[in-house]
């Protein structure tokens, strides 16, 4: 893994600025200011949110390696963990919340053992991908909504629990390149709760979560202007809807924002209507679609394993390298009992252990916190947090920037790319 880069005089002027870039959420905002408190843990100061300040107020891990729940070191840890990989039938390496290196680190050590990857968010990130492989879209980016799109339509996003900088990044920023669209933009929030009342010029559609797919597919036939009976739908009358239809149609360049992890089991179909109505605005102006997501290096772990191997993980390691989108799935393969031995990673101390493997003993974690039953385990290895205890890269929500992270506190834990090569190093 590569270290961190030695600053040229006009880098150390950027680290030591106090401005921090966030790993955890997808957005990877650089703009946090930060103080470090007397127990390693850091305060929010200025710029963050609500999961910010939950994670950077947690205190860094002991970095005490446990086998069985007895103590060792970070060596001996490692042989063990390599132990079990080798007298695995079919390992598993899953959660991969990680950052660049550690997932090159991840592919490396899989194509030695022969194992399945899959990120803890796999779900969301397959569903997504397969959209991707059977029809196509129009993407954006969070740089394109920031400074062109004069519409931005929210479908079933909730910028009160999750991408609450959405607002003052993107949506309103004090700047852009175009300051006429800024003061022109217009925002409507397609989703079933409601903002905050910090946010009163959003204009709100009420859907519940069950009626966005219907609700869509009638937004879809208004857009094309094909015939549709009934006078409301998924409890939106059809002049509420009619006239969103016409605005998008007004607009300039329209943007379709939404949340694939909060749309549950029709996730493919409502993203594809999404896409579908995004197809419908481009024959006469511009539109296109901005999925958020990613969180926990999902992002990052999609796009190195897509590098590494052309295939958006779910895959499986042998003489060939197998893609299978639903045989692959973690949750599928710890069920039935064909992975036999797991890796799971967490180094964002999000997800610090899965609840479906029931062979504690045959399970090494690799966290940024202390999971259940850690005494259970065959091996626990604590590691650092990507941009906070070791310099990181993290690919950005949109996928279209790679920000660098650097270290804002020495703690002696090491990174996962660190570790998994440790571990490879005895497979």
């Amino acid at each position: 893994m590569p270290s961190e880069p030695t600053p040229t005089k006009h880098l150390a002027e950027k680290i030591n600025r106090k401005a921090t870039v966030c790993p955890f959420c997808a957005l990877l905002c650089d703009d946090l200011e930060v103080r470090r408190l007397p127990d390693d843990s850091f305060a929010i100061q200025r710029n963050g949110c609500s999961r910010a300040d939950t994670d950077y107020a947690r205190p860094p891990a002991i970095p005490q390696p446990l086998i069985g729940g007895q103590k060792a070191d970070f060596e001996t840890a490692c042989i063990a963990a390599a132990r079990l990989l080798r007298n695995a039938k079919q390992p598993l390496i899953a959660g991969l919340g990680t950052d660049v290196d550690g997932m090159r680190a991840v592919i490396r050590l899989a194509e030695r053992c022969g194992a399945v990857l899959d990120h803890m968010h796999g779900e969301t990130l397959n569903a997504l991908a397969g959209i991707l492989q059977s029809r196509g879209g129009y993407f954006t980016t969070l740089s394109e909504i920031r400074n062109r799109a004069d519409l931005v339509l929210l479908v079933g996003v909730d910028l009160g629990d999750r991408y609450e900088n959405f607002v003052r990044l993107c949506l309103k920023p004090k700047f852009g390149l175009h300051t006429h669209r800024l003061k022109k933009r217009h925002v409507i929030d397609l989703g079933a709760r409601p903002f905050e009342s910090r946010h009163p010029d959003i204009e709100r559609i009420r859907c519940s979560t069950k009626n966005l797919p219907e609700t869509l597919n009638r937004l879809l036939a208004l857009v094309r202007d094909a015939p549709l009976s009934g006078s409301s739908f998924g409890g939106i009358s059809r002049k509420t809807l009619q006239a969103l239809a016409t605005k998008m149609h007004k607009s300039a360049y329209c943007a379709m924002v939404f949340t694939p992890a909060t749309m549950g089991n029709c996730r493919e179909t409502t993203v594809s209507t999404i896409f579908d109505i995004v197809d419908e605005l481009n024959r006469a102006g511009r539109a296109a679609g901005l999925a958020l997501g990613g969180d926990d290096g999902g992002q990052s772990a999609v796009v190195t394993c897509t590098w590494q191997t052309g295939y958006p993980l779910r895959v499986r390691f042998g003489e060939t390298i197998e893609y299978d989108p639903r045989g692959n799935a973690f949750g599928k393969l710890l069920a039935s009992g064909e992975a036999d031995t797991l890796l799971w990673i967490d180094s964002f101390g999000r997800n610090s252990s899965p609840r479906q493997f029931k062979k504690l003993d045959n399970a090494i974690v690799l966290s940024a916190v202390r999971p259940k039953h850690v005494d259970n385990l065959g091996v626990f290895i604590p590691v650092g947090t990507p941009g906070i205890d070791h310099y990181a890269r993290l690919v950005r929500t949109d996928s279209v920037v790679t920000l660098p992270l650097h270290t804002i506190r020495r703690t002696g834990l090491p990174s996962v790319a660190n570790v998994l090569a440790g571990i490879t190093a005895q497979t």
